[in-house]
């Protein structure tokens, strides 16, 4: 087992909630801001 990995760092509600939103930084203007996205679709519909 690896021991030098850091432990999962949480945060809970009341804290969340208490934090400043910073706007989206955008890669393509106002359509496809940083961070996860997930293309998903049914076979052969163009999704590459």
């Amino acid at each position: 087992m690896n021991t030098n990995t850091e432990p999962l760092r949480t945060i809970d509600g009341a804290t969340l909630m208490s934090m400043p939103l910073h706007p989206p930084n955008f890669v393509v203007d106002t359509l496809l801001s940083q961070g996860l996205h997930i293309l998903a679709g049914s076979p052969k519909v163009g999704k590459s």
